[in-house]
């Protein structure tokens, strides 16, 4: 990752290369340059290369929800106990999440609403540090490296293609089809992983990653998964023997206990209905962010890059479309002739020469 500042413009961005091409193709690429911007997703602005391969431009935040977490449970480790010592971890006393921190859940699971909502995208791969935090305080969803349109193709959901097996769904483990829901099991993972600072497992995890998944697909094959859930809905009224740490509060118990649910249909349907529950779970109003306009020159460069894309798919008509209305807005002198040549190419390759040639006098 490449951390840059646009001196024309005033913006620091990130570069992104991925260490193998064929995981970011052009049809990757298209997904992401069509993703709507969101207050709480991170927004792809364009395409450049880099020594021959290409480099995402998204917007630059400077921290992620893993140094939040870091920070927030290093200050309750050295809240004192009831009785006065502090060398033993709590298992049932775990402090309530502060206010910054309880928006930032509800701003993560605002933003994967959005995704799932308008353009209909499972991400996959959701931890902690794939969610950034600006420099205003405000959550983005990032990293869409695994993520994939939910479309059903022969009767079946696409097969995940791997992720991070600690936050993980069943299904995702198993590589069998899936879709937004899986995203719910891992926001569950992360949202208990916020409450205690911890994993919902009642052992460790290897570091081995291999030997996390053999070790997280037997647990799956076991009765534990089932005793976590009734251990978390009747909380505290059990000895716990699945749930390392008991969440702050019952509300939030709840809400655990439904995300991380190892079938599908009995977890929340929608973040939609999870952002419902989560705001009730923490006695705090619901939000739901307005989507934000890109200045002119992110939209326009934006808007380039996807038209580039759209013609190496074959998509041609797509791509003039998208470059008849750049041509119509005023353009940068640094990028008008990119626009007009990008233009021809569209018009050519879909058949269009007249239209191709009367771009040769364009001004």
């Amino acid at each position: 990752m490449l951390i840059v500042d646009d001196l024309e413009h005033g913006h620091r961005r990130a570069i992104k290369t991925p260490l193998y091409a064929e995981l970011t193709g052009d049809a990757e690429l298209a997904m992401l340059l069509e993703l709507e911007p969101h207050p709480h997703t991170v927004t792809t602005l364009d395409v450049i290369e880099i020594r021959g391969r290409s480099g995402i431009v998204f917007e630059y935040a400077p921290s992620t929800l893993t140094d939040l977490l870091r920070q927030h449970h290093r200050v309750a480790s050295l809240q004192p106990s009831p009785d006065g010592r502090r060398d033993e971890p709590a298992t049932t006393n775990v402090p309530p999440l502060p206010n910054r921190l309880a928006e930032i859940l509800q701003q993560v699971c605002d933003g994967m609403a959005h995704l799932s909502r308008i353009t209909e995208v499972a991400h996959l791969d959701l931890k902690p540090p794939n969610v950034l935090v600006d420099k205003t305080g405000h959550a983005k969803v990032a990293d869409f490296g695994l993520a994939q349109h939910v479309r059903i193709r022969h009767g079946r959901f696409s097969t995940a293609r791997g992720g991070t097996w600690a936050y993980a769904a069943p299904e995702v483990l198993r590589q069998e089809p899936c879709d937004t829901r899986a995203d719910v099991f891992s926001f569950g993972v992360l949202l208990y992983e916020a409450c205690t600072g911890r994993l919902p497992y009642p052992f460790a995890l290897a570091p081995d990653p291999d030997t996390q998944r053999a070790q997280l697909l037997d647990y799956y094959a076991s009765s534990g998964p089932r005793h976590r859930a009734e251990e978390l809905y009747y909380w505290g009224q059990s000895t716990m023997t699945q749930v390392p740490v008991l969440p702050p509060g019952e509300g939030i118990s709840i809400v655990l206990s439904s995300c991380l649910q190892q079938y599908t249909e009995k977890r929340p349907q929608s973040f939609g209905m999870l952002a419902d529950m989560l705001a009730r779970s923490l006695s705090r109003p619901p939000i739901e962010a307005a989507g934000i306009p890109l200045p002119e020159i992110d939209r326009q460069h934006r808007e380039l890059a996807l038209a580039q894309v759209l013609i190496r798919l074959g998509r041609l008509d797509e791509a003039v479309n998208r470059l008849n209305r750049l041509l119509t807005t005023p353009l940068p002198p640094e990028l008008s002739a990119t626009v007009v040549e990008t233009a021809r190419k569209a018009l050519t390759g879909a058949g269009r020469h007249a239209e191709a040639a009367a771009l040769m006098d364009w001004r």
